[in-house]
């Protein structure tokens, strides 16, 4: 498995000088986001020179994108804005197909027009999963046009938030070769699954491993009362044990996020632990 890390994590520095550190740290791979060349992460035009700027400091440094974030409500109630989500979205689909990038991930969004990282009510009603169709409908098109896949990532706060409903999903696109999952072992716990965090886990990577392109590693601490996003090695979550059981059916790049710089050396001291070459 190849580790990498979220570009974004490192946007105050200029991109060569950015990658080297990733470099440097023992990471190989990033989630790139555009917020790294002064762009906003779903840019409206993204400059010829800009990708030129993005290639030369990948090949420099030696670091792989592995994906590029392209998230956006995909939700938005908003024509005008939904118009402009998709030109945007589109715009970094192609930017994905000219540095060689296989992947795009994306959010499926939340009836929350403020954030769309935070939960609705009527995010689980068919209302919300007729709007979510139509802007994947024509976002796998864009897609599609460019060979580009779109990775999908189940979150607790978004329409897609099971693996039940990333099933769902999969089976309304008939297994698209442009949809696939984007896996994050925090994000598919509830504070429901505080005493049996590994089954959870686990029983997720069974029965989506066909589906997972990307996978996510960040950790959290779980009780029955909340959650806590952490540093990877700084939670309860079963990290090692997920590792292992995603190796057994997925060899692409694991991207740690919810850490700063300072915490990359704990994190990959603290996953090397016992796992050999990861």
């Amino acid at each position: 498995m190849e580790l990498g890390i979220f570009s974004k994590g490192y946007k105050n520095y200029e991109l060569t000088e950015a990658f080297t550190r990733i470099k440097q740290s023992g990471l190989s791979s990033v989630q790139f986001n555009f917020a790294n060349v002064g762009l906003a992460s779903l840019p409206e035009a993204i400059p010829e020179e800009t990708l030129q700027q993005i290639q030369t400091a990948a090949e420099r440094t030696g670091i792989s994108l592995a994906v590029i974030s392209g998230t956006f409500n995909t939700l938005e109630l908003e024509e005008a804005t939904h118009q402009q989500n998709l030109h945007n979205f589109q715009q970094v689909v192609q930017a994905a197909a000219k540095l060689g990038v296989p992947f795009v991930s994306i959010s499926t969004g939340s009836f929350n027009q403020e954030d769309f990282w935070s939960p609705h009510p009527d995010n689980h009603t068919e209302k919300a999963w007729s709007r979510l169709y139509r802007s994947l409908d024509e976002m796998i098109a864009i897609a599609a046009g460019h060979q580009v896949v779109i990775v999908v990532e189940p979150e607790q706060a978004n329409v897609v938030s099971t693996v039940e409903d990333t099933l769902r999903l999969m089976a309304h696109y008939q297994q698209s070769p442009y949809l696939k999952v984007l896996f994050d072992a925090a994000n598919i716990v509830t504070t429901e699954d505080a005493d049996q965090l590994e089954k959870k886990i686990l029983t997720a990577l069974d029965k989506l491993k066909d589906y997972v392109a990307v996978a996510h590693c960040k950790d959290a601490q779980v009780t029955k009362e909340k959650i806590e996003f952490k540093a990877v090695g700084k939670g309860n979550l079963p990290l090692k044990s997920y590792l292992e059981k995603l190796r057994e059916s997925y060899q692409g790049p694991v991207i740690m996020h919810g850490l700063e710089e300072d915490e990359v050396e704990f994190a990959l001291n603290y996953l090397e632990q016992g796992q050999g070459e990861l």
